[in-house]
């Protein structure tokens, strides 16, 4: 299958979520009201006003979330040659709890701390792992395995210690929702602040997507090319890191889609490393904004996203490494 046929039946299936997010909720509206407040018909209306304010910039930044982690995850299992390791490797996640914990617990709980903190916890913990790894000194991607479980199993520690500390009554109910994944508090503002981190960052790794292909070489085999290796890991880190720790700060812990969507795009599509890379962005948005429109609309109160995104991702995971086994892959 060629590539451009590839994108176009992953970007049309993308639109398709991104039309049915649109129009599920706990109110309704049907494409004949989206058209309408479009024309700008129903200007001022509460249509209007749900569409534009709630269901538009919602759909928006899972799109952008849902690129990001899978774009990440699939780096991270390049730079690693390892198809079971996730955006969270080096610790990102972990840092971006404790900064947001930090935040909920002794600065008020406003969102824009919350965000800012959380960022600068999974940039701060990723520089971590990458001290580590250079204290520990064994094989460069070994490193940095160990160096990032080392990461996280401080990061868990310190959460643990967090929720002990918190308020019972109010704060640690407020932790738990967060760390499960969340978008119900995504409005223009915290749009646009993901915006501004997850593009540029798209756009370069589009960029340098054929230079990134030297991730799947050895060490050996890139020095014969020529191939800088060490900077390319550097610039797959820098990239990976942004994108997922602009994604948490905002949702917090949205578990699978970073290390779900390769194999995803791997089944169904059979791709070199360049069109995984490219369909991973309309595979990965489309799949969490079919988990994020079923945690709002399969019980009266709204499910943390990440219950639905690790049911997904456990099923799709056992499917792949069964069809792999059998041959199939």
């Amino acid at each position: 299958m060629m590539t451009s046929r590839k994108l176009l039946i992953a970007y049309s299936f993308l639109v398709l979520c991104f039309l049915v997010s649109l129009t599920l909720g706990r109110y309704d509206l049907n494409l004949t009201d989206i058209l309408s407040i479009l024309a700008g018909s129903q200007s001022g209306t509460m249509n209007a006003n749900i569409f534009y304010n709630v269901r538009l910039v919602r759909s928006v930044e899972v799109v952008l979330c849902g690129m990001a982690l899978a774009v990440s995850g699939y780096l991270y299992q390049s730079c690693f040659h390892n198809p079971l390791v996730s955006p969270d490797t080096l610790g990102v996640s972990g840092g971006a709890s404790i900064g947001a914990i930090i935040a909920i617990l002794y600065l008020h709980d406003t969102f824009l701390f919350r965000q800012a903190f959380s960022f600068l916890g999974g940039i701060i913990a990723v520089l971590f792992s990458l001290f580590l790894s250079r204290l520990i000194g064994t094989g460069k991607r070994t490193s940095l395995l160990l160096a990032g479980i080392i990461s996280g199993a401080l990061a868990n520690s310190a959460v643990m210690a967090f929720k002990y500390l918190a308020d019972p009554t109010t704060q640690l109910a407020v932790i738990d929702y967060w760390l499960m994944g969340s978008f119900s508090l995504i409005n223009r503002r915290r749009l646009l602040s993901t915006a501004v981190i997850v593009l540029p960052a798209l756009f370069l790794t589009f960029l340098y997507r054929f230079r990134l292909k030297a991730l799947l070489l050895d060490e050996e085999e890139a020095q014969t090319l020529g191939v800088n290796i060490k900077r390319l890991n550097r610039l797959c880190i820098a990239l990976s890191t942004l994108l997922t720790a602009a994604s948490v700060s905002v949702s917090g812990i949205v578990s699978w889609i970073g290390l779900l969507t390769p194999h995803i795009v791997s089944l169904l599509f059979r791709s070199s490393f360049e069109e995984t890379l490219l369909l991973s962005m309309p595979v990965g948005a489309a799949i969490l904004l079919l988990s994020d429109t079923l945690a709002r609309t399969l019980t009266s109160a709204e499910l943390p996203v990440s219950i639905i995104t690790s049911s997904i991702g456990a099923i799709v995971l056992f499917v792949f490494l069964l069809t792999k086994r059998k041959g199939y892959l």
